[in-house]
């Protein structure tokens, strides 16, 4: 405490912090930030949950569609393999087609896609469209598909072919669809499946 002599009188006086009194405030706001930083942090991602769950639903109506469809648009309705009707021809790989929707099929009109590789390409951003063509929003939301010949006659079936790559195989019996939705919070996931000609 330094002192000092004014008019022949000593006055003491005392500025800033002691020692003590600094390592005390310091202790108490790393205890209060301890306890605000995970709270703020959670606070932040509360709504991660609830975007997930939206792209899981969006990802997995889609995937749910296209899986309702027939292998292709020559496969009898019913289900069956296209080419020998015999059953033990069935799975047996045909020439490769061009994928994607064929003559007569409208870009982003659904409800006259008939087979699993015409939603090869399809995407949306922000604004969608349900299975009946009906529009919906989600903003900050976008949907991809692609659809991939794969040579199915390898043991196991070959998996390893990049998404986007077509006509890997030149005869299958099997395709690869990949479903890919983007959330608002740029997590990415992939639904996939793989339909085959039996």
């Amino acid at each position: 405490m330094p002192s000092y002599l004014k008019n022949n009188r000593i006055i003491s006086g005392s500025s800033g912090f002691t020692l003590i009194e600094l390592v005390m405030t310091i202790l108490i706001l790393g205890f209060t930030s301890l306890i605000l930083i995970p709270y703020f942090q959670s606070i932040t991602h509360s709504p991660d949950p609830m975007l997930r769950q939206r792209a899981v639903a969006l990802g997995q109506a889609l995937m749910d569609e296209i899986m309702a469809k027939k292998w292709d648009e020559n496969s009898p309705n019913g289900g069956g393999a296209i080419g020998p009707t015999t059953e033990s021809a069935r799975g047996t790989p045909v020439a490769a087609s061009a994928i994607g929707r064929d003559a007569g099929e409208i870009v982003n009109v659904r409800s006259n896609w008939d087979d699993a590789d015409d939603y090869d390409g399809h995407s949306n951003t922000n604004n969608f469209f349900d299975q009946d063509d009906v529009p919906f929003n989600l903003n900050g939301y976008s949907r991809q598909v692609t659809v991939t010949y794969i040579p199915s006659n390898t043991n196991p079936i070959e998996h390893s072919i990049p998404v986007g790559v077509k006509n890997a195989a030149a005869a299958t019996d099997t395709k690869r669809v990949v479903v890919q939705v983007t959330s608002p919070t740029q997590e990415v996931f992939y639904f996939t499946a793989l339909t085959c000609n039996l």
